[in-house]
């Protein structure tokens, strides 16, 4: 039996057991508690079972036969038509993972890989000027502010991986320099009237089309690395770095995307003017009937690509809910393929999307807990631009190199009408 499957079969038996204790009623605080425990390691163990399930995509995603075997074994390895010494042999293969970068499809070696792996461990000054070249995004003061394409689109799947807006957003490519401009439905023509055989219907002056500017704003990040790994072949300097700066601007990206003003940062989904919004009917308090009547305010057309996000919290308290035939509002997704739902609509959970409850763990006035809507209509845009500074004499005392990553990204709702909040009432 597979591990994927095992984890399903394995969450499927704690639901069940979740599941008895639940109806079987008359719950006290012992058995709500064993309840949360069960439902905690069903959600633990689909979540691990789908994560899987993406490593074993990306693996055949990069075991495809699209290129020449870096290594066939036995005899001498060649690339870029001189033979490789035992080092380079050894860091080559500690780069095996990230071969996509380092190879094309003719076996040769490509400039970046390099490139990009002799800066990190040696700075700008040491590399000849053709690596320079392959890597140089402008001029820059002593220290070197390099950057490469593949380095950045590596670094946003990583972010992808981490962040539950990336994942479920239109990330559009990233841009050169400058702003993206949408064209947005800023006024909507009334409907057709019916009218006589000569007649032709009432007539609307408004201008429906406006324009909405995305722009690139910029995030920066440090790491330090220590000198003694940078001189081990076998460390990957460049997965280490392009890991820790990925998960470090996705916190603050992931932030931005949801809560964020629009000044200086991307305009959250949260703080985007006229956001629908669906008022609990009683005070402090989310019911099941609720949750049913804010998921079926969203327009039917764009139900079928329609996402939740919220916090962990919101689905703690969700999933002990049932609708008025008995049947529970949570649905875990114990097949392969299959999402975790609330009322047959998938959920994203974030950390950055506030719970809404007090210290006593009660819901807060006017705290909006989720938002249902097709996340296609919030653009994410990147810019091409990213620089990576190395600093060498500023942690020279601890045996450390640093680096500076510097990107830039926005984002914004294109679409109100698309989403839908559910809000406490206050």
């Amino acid at each position: 039996m597979s591990e994927i499957r095992k984890l399903y079969d394995e969450a499927a038996a704690l639901h069940a057991q979740a599941k008895a204790l639940l109806d079987a009623g008359n719950l006290d605080a012992e058995k709500t508690q064993q309840v949360d425990e069960l439902l905690n390691q069903v959600e633990a163990k689909t979540g691990q079972a789908k994560r899987l399930e993406r490593a074993e995509e990306a693996e055949k995603a990069l075991s495809q036969p699209d290129r020449k075997p870096i290594f066939s074994g036995g005899g001498e390895i060649k690339m870029g038509g001189r033979v490789l010494a035992p080092e380079e042999i050894v860091d080559l293969k500690a780069l095996l993972p990230f071969a996509w970068y380092m190879v094309s499809a003719d076996g040769q070696e490509m400039p970046y890989g390099a490139a990009m792996r002799m800066f990190l461990r040696k700075g700008e000054r040491e590399i000849p000027d053709l690596a320079r070249k392959v890597l140089q995004a402008g001029t820059a003061p002593a220290g070197g502010y390099l950057v490469q394409d593949v380095f950045l689109n590596t670094l946003l799947v990583k972010e992808r991986e981490a962040s539950a807006m990336r994942r479920i957003a239109n990330v559009l490519p990233p841009v050169p320099s400058g702003s993206v401009i949408i064209p947005a439905e800023e006024n909507l023509f009334s409907d057709a009237s019916w009218t006589t055989e000569v007649g032709s219907g009432s007539l609307d002056t408004v201008e429906p089309f406006g324009q909405r500017r995305l722009t690139p704003h910029p995030l920066a990040k440090r790491v330090k690395v220590s000198n003694t790994l940078l001189r081990l072949p076998t460390f990957d300097i460049e997965g280490y770095i392009r890991d820790r700066m990925a998960y470090k601007f996705m916190i603050p990206e992931e932030d931005a995307f949801i809560n964020g003003t629009g000044v200086g940062q991307p305009l959250g989904l949260l703080n985007t003017p006229g956001l629908p919004a669906y008022t609990t009917s009683a005070s402090l308090t989310v019911t099941a009937d609720d949750i049913i009547n804010w998921i079926y305010r969203l327009p039917a057309s764009y139900a079928p690509n329609a996402r939740i996000l919220c916090n962990r919290a919101f689905i703690r308290k969700v999933r002990l809910m049932k609708t008025g035939d008995g049947q529970y509002l949570w649905q875990p997704g114990l097949q392969a393929g299959n999402p975790n739902m609330i009322l047959d609509t998938p959920y994203e959970l974030s950390d950055r999307f506030d719970d809404g409850l007090d210290a006593s763990d009660v819901w807060q006035a006017s705290a909006i807990v989720a938002v249902i809507g097709d996340f296609s209509y919030y653009w994410i845009v990147d810019a091409l631009q990213m620089s990576i500074q190395r600093l060498v004499e500023l942690y020279a005392e601890n045996n450390q190199t640093g680096f500076i990553g510097r990107k830039e990204a926005d984002g914004m709702v294109t679409l109100t009408e698309a989403f839908y909040a559910l809000k406490v009432k206050a």
